[in-house]
Protein backbone atom coordinates (compact mmCIF):
# COMPACT_ATOMS: atom_id res chain seq x y z
CA UNK A 1 0.00 0.00 0.00
CA UNK A 2 2.82 2.37 0.90
CA UNK A 3 4.66 1.56 -2.35
CA UNK A 4 1.59 2.35 -4.47
CA UNK A 5 1.16 5.70 -2.72
CA UNK A 6 4.84 6.49 -3.43
CA UNK A 7 4.34 5.71 -7.13
CA UNK A 8 1.26 7.93 -7.18
CA UNK A 9 3.17 10.72 -5.43
CA UNK A 10 5.97 10.45 -7.98
CA UNK A 11 3.55 10.64 -10.91
CA UNK A 12 1.75 13.62 -9.34
CA UNK A 13 5.12 15.27 -8.70
CA UNK A 14 6.02 14.85 -12.37
CA UNK A 15 2.73 16.44 -13.51
CA UNK A 16 2.97 19.28 -11.01
CA UNK A 17 6.59 20.06 -11.96
CA UNK A 18 5.61 19.96 -15.66
CA UNK A 19 2.71 22.41 -15.17
CA UNK A 20 4.70 24.68 -12.87
CA UNK A 21 7.48 24.93 -15.50
CA UNK A 22 4.86 25.93 -18.07
CA UNK A 23 3.45 28.58 -15.74
CA UNK A 24 6.88 30.01 -14.99
CA UNK A 25 7.96 30.31 -18.63
CA UNK A 26 5.23 31.16 -21.19
CA UNK A 27 7.56 30.04 -23.99
CA UNK A 28 6.98 26.46 -22.78
CA UNK A 29 3.28 26.78 -23.59
CA UNK A 30 4.20 27.76 -27.12
CA UNK A 31 6.60 24.83 -27.41
CA UNK A 32 3.94 22.39 -26.18
CA UNK A 33 1.42 23.72 -28.72
CA UNK A 34 3.94 23.60 -31.58
CA UNK A 35 5.03 20.07 -30.61
CA UNK A 36 1.39 18.93 -30.58
CA UNK A 37 0.73 20.45 -34.02
CA UNK A 38 3.89 18.91 -35.50
CA UNK A 39 3.02 15.50 -34.03
CA UNK A 40 -0.54 15.74 -35.45
CA UNK A 41 0.76 16.69 -38.92
CA UNK A 42 3.30 13.85 -38.94
CA UNK A 43 0.62 11.31 -38.00
CA UNK A 44 -1.74 12.70 -40.65
CA UNK A 45 0.95 12.68 -43.35
CA UNK A 46 1.93 9.11 -42.46
CA UNK A 47 -1.70 7.99 -42.76
CA UNK A 48 -2.08 9.70 -46.14
CA UNK A 49 1.08 8.08 -47.46
CA UNK A 50 -0.08 4.70 -46.21
CA UNK A 51 -3.49 5.15 -47.91
CA UNK A 52 -1.86 6.34 -51.15
CA UNK A 53 0.41 3.28 -51.06
CA UNK A 54 -2.64 1.03 -50.62
CA UNK A 55 -4.43 2.61 -53.58
CA UNK A 56 -1.33 2.39 -55.79
CA UNK A 57 -0.78 -1.27 -54.83
CA UNK A 58 -4.27 -2.81 -54.65
CA UNK A 59 -2.92 -6.39 -54.54
CA UNK A 60 -1.23 -5.62 -51.24
CA UNK A 61 -4.25 -3.72 -49.95
CA UNK A 62 -6.89 -6.40 -50.52
CA UNK A 63 -10.27 -5.68 -52.07
CA UNK A 64 -9.88 -1.91 -52.53
CA UNK A 65 -10.03 -0.91 -56.19
CA UNK A 66 -8.37 2.17 -57.65
CA UNK A 67 -10.53 4.57 -59.69
CA UNK A 68 -9.83 5.15 -63.35
CA UNK A 69 -9.11 8.84 -63.94
CA UNK A 70 -8.54 8.29 -67.68
CA UNK A 71 -12.19 7.80 -68.65
CA UNK A 72 -13.40 10.25 -71.32
CA UNK A 73 -15.76 12.95 -70.04
CA UNK A 74 -19.43 12.02 -70.17
CA UNK A 75 -22.16 14.63 -70.59
CA UNK A 76 -25.78 13.44 -70.77
CA UNK A 77 -28.98 13.06 -68.80
CA UNK A 78 -30.19 9.76 -67.35
CA UNK A 79 -33.38 8.02 -66.34
CA UNK A 80 -33.35 5.61 -63.38
CA UNK A 81 -32.94 2.49 -65.61
CA UNK A 82 -30.12 4.16 -67.59
CA UNK A 83 -28.34 5.20 -64.39
CA UNK A 84 -28.43 1.61 -63.09
CA UNK A 85 -26.14 0.53 -65.93
CA UNK A 86 -23.32 2.66 -64.48
CA UNK A 87 -22.68 0.63 -61.33
CA UNK A 88 -19.02 -0.13 -62.07
CA UNK A 89 -19.73 -3.44 -63.81
CA UNK A 90 -19.57 -2.10 -67.37
CA UNK A 91 -16.45 -2.68 -69.44
CA UNK A 92 -15.20 0.85 -68.78
CA UNK A 93 -15.91 0.54 -65.04
CA UNK A 94 -17.65 3.92 -64.89
CA UNK A 95 -19.69 4.63 -61.73
CA UNK A 96 -22.40 7.29 -61.55
CA UNK A 97 -24.59 8.44 -58.67
CA UNK A 98 -27.51 10.88 -58.57
CA UNK A 99 -28.04 13.47 -55.85
CA UNK A 100 -30.84 16.04 -55.90
CA UNK A 101 -31.48 15.31 -59.62
CA UNK A 102 -27.80 15.86 -60.50
CA UNK A 103 -25.74 12.93 -61.83
CA UNK A 104 -22.05 12.76 -60.84
CA UNK A 105 -19.21 10.59 -62.14
CA UNK A 106 -17.57 9.04 -59.06
CA UNK A 107 -15.46 6.54 -61.04
CA UNK A 108 -12.19 7.80 -59.59
CA UNK A 109 -13.41 6.80 -56.12
CA UNK A 110 -13.88 3.09 -56.76
CA UNK A 111 -12.41 2.46 -53.33
CA UNK A 112 -15.67 3.99 -52.03
CA UNK A 113 -18.29 3.06 -54.63
CA UNK A 114 -16.89 -0.02 -56.40
CA UNK A 115 -17.11 -3.68 -55.44
CA UNK A 116 -15.30 -4.17 -52.15
CA UNK A 117 -15.59 -0.45 -51.40
CA UNK A 118 -17.27 1.36 -48.53
CA UNK A 119 -20.52 2.26 -50.35
CA UNK A 120 -20.98 -0.26 -53.19
CA UNK A 121 -24.78 0.01 -52.82
CA UNK A 122 -24.61 3.64 -54.03
CA UNK A 123 -23.21 2.80 -57.49
CA UNK A 124 -25.65 3.52 -60.30
CA UNK A 125 -28.36 4.78 -57.92
CA UNK A 126 -30.17 7.88 -56.79
CA UNK A 127 -28.64 8.26 -53.33
CA UNK A 128 -30.47 11.42 -52.26
CA UNK A 129 -32.45 9.74 -49.49
CA UNK A 130 -29.46 7.64 -48.43
CA UNK A 131 -27.47 10.80 -47.75
CA UNK A 132 -30.32 12.49 -45.89
CA UNK A 133 -30.84 9.47 -43.63
CA UNK A 134 -27.15 8.41 -43.44
CA UNK A 135 -28.15 5.02 -44.84
CA UNK A 136 -26.16 2.52 -46.90
CA UNK A 137 -29.25 0.47 -47.82
CA UNK A 138 -29.66 -0.36 -51.50
CA UNK A 139 -32.20 1.87 -53.26
CA UNK A 140 -34.12 -0.71 -55.32
CA UNK A 141 -36.85 1.63 -56.51
CA UNK A 142 -37.37 1.76 -60.27
CA UNK A 143 -39.52 4.88 -59.87
CA UNK A 144 -38.32 8.46 -60.27
CA UNK A 145 -38.28 10.10 -56.82
CA UNK A 146 -39.38 13.73 -57.01
CA UNK A 147 -38.36 14.29 -53.34
CA UNK A 148 -41.52 16.39 -52.86
CA UNK A 149 -42.18 15.01 -49.35
CA UNK A 150 -38.89 16.24 -47.89
CA UNK A 151 -38.92 18.80 -45.10
CA UNK A 152 -37.05 22.09 -45.40
CA UNK A 153 -34.22 20.83 -43.16
CA UNK A 154 -33.96 17.61 -45.22
CA UNK A 155 -33.78 19.66 -48.43
CA UNK A 156 -31.07 21.84 -46.90
CA UNK A 157 -29.11 18.72 -45.93
CA UNK A 158 -29.51 17.36 -49.46
CA UNK A 159 -28.32 20.66 -50.99
CA UNK A 160 -25.23 20.56 -48.78
CA UNK A 161 -24.44 17.02 -49.96
CA UNK A 162 -25.07 18.07 -53.56
CA UNK A 163 -22.64 20.97 -53.18
CA UNK A 164 -19.96 18.69 -51.72
CA UNK A 165 -20.26 16.27 -54.65
CA UNK A 166 -20.26 19.18 -57.12
CA UNK A 167 -16.93 20.37 -55.70
CA UNK A 168 -15.36 16.89 -55.79
CA UNK A 169 -16.74 15.06 -58.85
CA UNK A 170 -17.58 15.89 -62.49
CA UNK A 171 -21.22 16.76 -63.09
CA UNK A 172 -22.48 14.51 -65.89
CA UNK A 173 -26.07 15.66 -66.31
CA UNK A 174 -29.55 15.47 -64.82
CA UNK A 175 -31.69 12.63 -63.50
CA UNK A 176 -34.95 12.68 -65.49
CA UNK A 177 -38.31 10.96 -65.51
CA UNK A 178 -38.80 8.41 -68.30
CA UNK A 179 -40.02 10.35 -71.36
CA UNK A 180 -38.73 13.73 -70.15
CA UNK A 181 -36.72 15.53 -72.87
CA UNK A 182 -32.94 15.38 -72.55
CA UNK A 183 -30.68 18.42 -72.56
CA UNK A 184 -28.64 18.96 -75.74
CA UNK A 185 -25.19 19.24 -74.21
CA UNK A 186 -23.55 19.54 -77.65
CA UNK A 187 -24.98 23.08 -77.90
CA UNK A 188 -23.68 23.83 -74.40
CA UNK A 189 -20.17 22.61 -75.33
CA UNK A 190 -20.20 24.69 -78.52
CA UNK A 191 -21.27 27.74 -76.49
CA UNK A 192 -18.44 27.13 -73.98
CA UNK A 193 -15.90 26.81 -76.82
CA UNK A 194 -17.13 30.07 -78.38
CA UNK A 195 -16.86 31.81 -74.99
CA UNK A 196 -13.27 30.54 -74.58
CA UNK A 197 -12.35 31.80 -78.06
CA UNK A 198 -13.90 35.22 -77.36
CA UNK A 199 -12.25 35.47 -73.92
CA UNK A 200 -8.88 34.18 -75.18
Amino acid sequence: MASSSRVMDKSLAWYSSFFSSIKQMPINVTLVIISTIVFYKIVRLTRRRHQAHRYENPREAGPIDVGNDKLPPLRKDFTIPELREYDGNREDGRILVAINFNVYDVSRSKHYYGRGGVYPTYAGRDISRNLIHFSVELNDSEEFDDLSDLSISQMNTLREWDQQYKEKYPLVGKLLRVGEPQTNYADEENFELEQQVQDG
